[in-house]
């Protein structure tokens, strides 16, 4: 079941996966007076389900993903979160290059709290100022705008739900970075092809692409084309596709991945043959965070030659 990851691995994810447990159970308890109910509902998703915050407030949860949305912001006071709007603004430090930043779709994707909190830790370690990003599996622009934010020279988004796109697309234009981000619709692949996606499918951060016959067609792009369309090297890429980490990296040439100094991986069924290929083709590889057995984050960096 778990052969894509080595033992250590298995034992550290088992650790911080009740590590993890354990830090959502405090924060519920932090943010929600009956948070007991509120937990025991949510393992049932039986929604909508009551929410009494802690000063009294109460509202009607419908998901997993709002449920907890409002038990990070508890830990959060950078941050104002606007209903009504599904708005997030968030008051930045120093170490921006603006004071602020106001970003759409946050129930559609909670990850934009832990992008720009620094108990996470992701992105930390990588050098983004005046680089160029190959933003794989972009959703709403929490990344993109990160790096951004952070100094990057140009980032390239790749998304390829429309619904999650379009909240992309919203959030350049309101964060006025027209010149830096440019969106792109499609999925990436190891070949280029096209695909009809589940015009049902719940978007979000945790969307997959699956083929669906009656569905909407979307194209794929690959490194390879992205790096030959924008005339890429000695960039950064990230990964956070749900699952086509392992088609792109396994089946990616060497001279592809040495156009990238650092390879920031989120990976979601193990990374030992991850690891493998990116040692392989001349990366150190260090393992950034493990969220449970199957899935974590893997930052590879291009050796000096």
């Amino acid at each position: 079941m778990h052969n894509n990851t080595p033992l250590l691995g298995i034992i550290k994810g088992i650790y911080h996966n009740w590590k993890n447990k354990f830090t959502w159970f405090n924060l519920y308890r932090k943010t929600y007076r009956n948070y007991l109910s509120v937990i025991f509902n949510q393992i049932r998703t039986k929604f909508p389900l009551k929410a009494i915050f802690k000063n009294g407030k109460q509202l009607m949860m419908k998901s997993i993903d709002e449920t907890a949305l409002f038990a990070l912001l508890t830990d959060h006071k950078n941050m104002i979160y606007d209903e009504k709007n599904d708005l997030l603004t968030i008051s930045l430090s120093s170490e921006f290059n603006r004071s602020s930043v106001r970003l759409y779709g946050i129930i559609q994707n909670t990850d934009t709290v832990l992008a720009f909190s620094h108990t996470d830790g992701t992105y930390e370690n990588i050098s983004l100022q005046d680089k160029i990003i190959i933003d794989i599996g972009a959703c709403t622009g929490d990344t993109s705008i990160y790096f951004a934010l952070k100094g990057a020279k140009k980032i390239i988004a790749v998304e390829p739900f429309p619904k999650n796109f379009e909240v992309l697309e919203k959030n350049i234009l309101e964060n006025n970075f027209n010149d830096f981000i440019i969106p792109i619709l499609a999925a990436c692949s190891s070949s280029k092809k096209e695909l009809l996606i589940d015009p049902d499918l719940d978007y979000g951060m945790r969307s997959v692409v699956h083929e669906h016959p009656n569905g909407f067609k979307i194209s794929t792009i690959t490194l390879e084309q992205i790096i030959k369309d924008f005339d890429i090297s000695n960039a950064v890429l990230k990964l956070d596709c749900e699952g086509c980490e392992y088609e792109t990296i396994l089946n990616c040439s060497p001279s592809i991945l040495q156009k990238f100094t650092d390879i920031q991986i989120e990976y979601h069924n193990g990374y030992k043959n991850l690891e493998e290929k990116l040692l392989s083709v001349g990366f150190e590889v260090s393992h950034v965070v493990i969220d449970n057995v199957n899935r974590g984050h893997i930052h590879a960096k291009r050796k000096k030659i």
